[in-house]
């Protein structure tokens, strides 16, 4: 939810002394992958070189990377994610941003998409085991959230919006996909409305 792959290193420092388990890797929406505990921040070449395994592994069973990704799919279910900016230029923009924040804040809508707002997450409070931060997260029935967030260097709302679809037996992975990707732009529009 915060920006910034020392995050993700932070995370999973933590993760490792409260369970002993073992950080395999994160990743990071604007493109930045942290792989393994020795760097502990955005490292692609250590992403390239375990892709690289991957890619070989899955030749030695004589399947592909996207195969492989198919089965973890019907795993733990297809996520689709979709990020929009809005864009407030200046000093007025600046204020709106600031009072859409508020807005949402004193009075989160109950539903979003049809879907009921489970719970609603206040980084500014505290919430959420995190760091304070101007950061609003929306958990919505069925694993859906709703982060709300502004720009820490431009004149930007950053929402980014995250649907996870379960993958039915048998069902083609692309219609899966196309399901969630409908939840996905109903649950977009919904709130992008509000924000109008």
């Amino acid at each position: 939810m915060l920006t910034g792959c020392k995050w993700i290193g932070n995370a999973a420092m933590d993760f490792e002394a409260d369970t002993g388990g073992r950080f395999v890797m994160g990743y990071e929406e604007a493109l930045g992958y942290s792989v393994g505990p020795l760097v502990r921040d955005k490292d692609g070449i250590s992403a390239c070189v375990l892709f690289a395994e991957l890619a070989v592994w899955n030749r030695g069973k004589k399947r592909s990377v996207l195969d492989h990704l198919d089965d973890i799919y019907r795993r733990v279910g297809l996520f689709v994610t979709e990020q929009v900016s809005i864009t407030k230029p200046g000093s007025d923009g600046l204020a709106a941003i600031k009072a859409a924040m508020t807005r949402f804040r004193r009075q989160p809508p109950d539903r979003l998409a049809n879907l009921a707002i489970e719970q609603v997450v206040d980084l500014s409070k505290g919430d959420g085991g995190l760091p304070q931060a101007d950061v609003l997260v929306f958990r919505l029935e069925g694993g859906r959230r709703v982060i709300m967030r502004p720009s820490g260097t431009e004149p930007k709302l950053k929402n980014y919006y995250e649907v996870r679809v379960e993958v039915k037996a048998g069902e083609p992975i692309a219609d899966a996909r196309v399901r969630g990707l409908a939840e996905l732009a109903q649950l977009r529009d919904e709130h992008q409305k509000l924000l109008a």
